[in-house]
């Protein structure tokens, strides 16, 4: 499972913050934000106050949900859907536990902190590029009794995007299009 201090630093950029920026949504320094960032002071006494600022998507009332996301090596965030589902999580911990049991599945998993309207418009996208309609009911609150279920449709998820890592997959896929792109480039 990725590090938090990993996740929050793609969150950070994903955001488009500076660590002055982030500092002054905090009320610290910049030197105490950067601490938090990188590690190596613990974010347990901000956490809250951190991932407010740094979730997914334009803040609303409250604070943010989880989710189970992946940050691949190249620092790209995603949402991780089960099947057709968005499930998030109100209980960090819980999305936490979960995000463990799927190590196995990819080893790019993480938590990800993400506000309600971020995780609706990234379920009518996903449904879009099938061609169907996204219902409200596929966005939904994890509870204890049901975390086995929602990991096993997390874990398939991770399975099949595993081929996006495929060393082989990804040669393909260049030989394939690199005379497009080779074409395209400036001399």
């Amino acid at each position: 499972m990725r590090d938090e201090h990993e996740v929050y630093q793609a969150l950070l950029r994903r955001k488009g913050l500076s660590v002055t920026d982030l500092a002054g949504q905090l009320g610290v320094t910049r030197q105490h934000a950067h601490r938090l960032l990188t590690g190596r002071r613990p974010a347990e006494t901000q956490r809250a106050e951190l991932e407010g600022a740094l979730a997914l998507g334009t803040p609303s009332n409250g604070r943010p949900l989880f989710a189970v996301g992946e940050l691949d090596d190249n620092g790209e965030l995603d949402l991780v859907p089960a099947g057709d589902a968005q499930p998030l999580f109100a209980d960090r911990e819980l999305a936490t536990t979960v995000a463990r049991e799927l190590e196995a599945a990819s080893h790019h998993v993480c938590v990800l902190p993400v506000w309600p309207t971020y995780a609706w418009r990234n379920l009518v996208a996903f449904h879009a590029a099938w061609g169907a309609e996204p219902e409200p009911r596929k966005l939904f609150i994890v509870e204890d009794e049901m975390a086995g279920e929602i990991r096993s449709g997390l874990e398939a998820t991770l399975r099949s995007r595993g081929q996006a890592h495929d060393r082989g997959s990804l040669e393909e896929v260049e030989s394939r299009l690199s005379g497009y792109t080779d074409a395209r480039l400036p001399q």
